[in-house]
């Protein structure tokens, strides 16, 4: 992102952070979950298709990550989600 920016990343990151209240990792895993739970809710992709989807390297990452900002699985979210239709 800082080179489509032409600054460098250092500057990069003290302005996003700045701006936004987080720095750019956390935000892209933030946007990943987000995506993630609206792939869970509206396709029957597997755990590991979602996770190869969103450029995470290992399913078990993909969960570990959506469990520290979501507090559940992947699977219990969309179970949970599935049970509120």
């Amino acid at each position: 992102m800082a080179d489509l920016c032409h600054i460098s990343t250092g500057y990069f990151s003290r302005i996003f952070t700045k701006e936004t209240g987080m720095n750019f990792s956390v935000f892209i895993s933030l946007k990943k979950i987000e995506w993630s739970k609206q792939l869970l809710e509206k396709t029957d992709l597997s755990i590991a298709q979602i996770s190869d989807e969103l450029g995470f390297n290992d399913p078990g990452y993909y969960i570990k990550t959506f469990k520290k900002y979501e507090n559940i699985t992947p699977n219990v979210y969309r179970k949970y989600y599935q049970e509120k239709l």
